[in-house]
């Protein structure tokens, strides 16, 4: 009886170990100095097409002062006509290094290009289905500060996606697409800050703009006509009152359009002054030549 039952044990063992392909922890990794080339994680994953879908996470702690703080990344691949298929990267953590997988002698290694110091981690991974995925290959891995070679190289693309409201500090993003900063109430706008705005430039697209000033079909207003609405209004016609700025706030495309219309009207208006000035200088001009010629034919008598 008893050797049955240890037969069975054993046969139980057997089973669960060939169904579970999960380690709580496969390695770890800590430097006290900074690495040469990078940290390179040698898996024992072999590079073999659907094979295996694995799930590996790094968790640690980054005491750089590049990017200090938690080490949290999520790194998910499937191998498919000979190249790393689907590959992606979610970090959960404040450290997002550039991240590549690579086939070196025919096993998976995944190689962190960074140069951080004191960068310490626990490497763990989950997969459970595909021929690859079995214990004895989440076993045995190793890490070494070597630069990446092989083939099939990719750098992993990191992707992330949230759903419904994101709360920052300070602020929200929320299901709407619509982001709020500085409060947490975007109104009617896709952005709204509550404070200064910093910038070296910004773009605003216009759909139209006001070089229909120069058309020859516009009708310049006189300056009489701009004088007798200044003095009923208050400010210049096209351009919004105080009190509409004060309630509506400005649209800065809009505003910048009909700031140049002005500049252009403008623009006329001194064309056709420095043609009237030409003009009266021409006619001052022949005024002094009569002059001349007279005072010439006057002191001549």
């Amino acid at each position: 009886m008893k050797k049955v039952l240890f037969i069975l044990c054993l046969l139980i063992t057997a089973i669960l170990a060939n169904a579970q392909s999960f380690n709580d922890t496969i390695l770890t990794y800590h430097l006290n100095s900074t690495p040469m080339n990078g940290i390179k994680i040698k898996t024992n994953l072999p590079f073999t097409n659907s094979s295996q879908m694995p799930t590996i996470i790094l968790e640690g702690y980054n005491f750089s002062n590049i990017a200090p703080g938690s080490i949290g990344l999520i790194l998910t691949y499937y191998i498919y006509s000979n190249v790393f298929y689907n590959a992606s990267i979610t970090s959960f953590g404040s450290y997002t290094p550039p991240v590549y997988l690579a086939n070196e002698g025919g096993k998976v290694v995944i190689f962190i290009n960074s140069k951080d110091y004191h960068l310490r981690m626990a490497i763990r991974g989950f997969a459970k289905g595909l021929p690859a995925e079995i214990p004895a290959n989440f076993q045995g891995w190793t890490t070494a500060d070597e630069a990446l070679t092989g083939t099939s190289q990719i750098l992993v693309p990191y992707r992330s996606r949230l759903a419904g409201d994101v709360y920052l500090q300070g602020g929200i993003w929320d299901k709407n697409g619509d982001v709020a900063i500085g409060t947490t109430t975007p109104g009617p706008y896709k952005l709204t800050v509550e404070g200064t705005i910093g910038a070296r430039r910004m773009k605003v697209m216009q759909g139209t703009w006001a070089d229909f000033v120069f058309q020859p079909e516009y009708k310049l207003p006189t300056l009489a006509e701009v004088e007798g609405y200044i003095k009923v209004n208050r400010h210049l016609p096209d351009v919004p009152s105080a009190e509409e700025v004060e309630k509506d706030g400005l649209d800065l495309g809009e505003m910048n359009k009909r700031l140049l219309q002005k500049v252009e009207e403008l623009t006329l208006y001194l064309i056709e002054l420095k043609k009237e000035n030409d003009e009266m200088k021409q006619q001052q001009n022949k005024l002094l030549d009569r002059i001349s010629k007279l005072e010439k034919s006057s002191s001549k008598q």
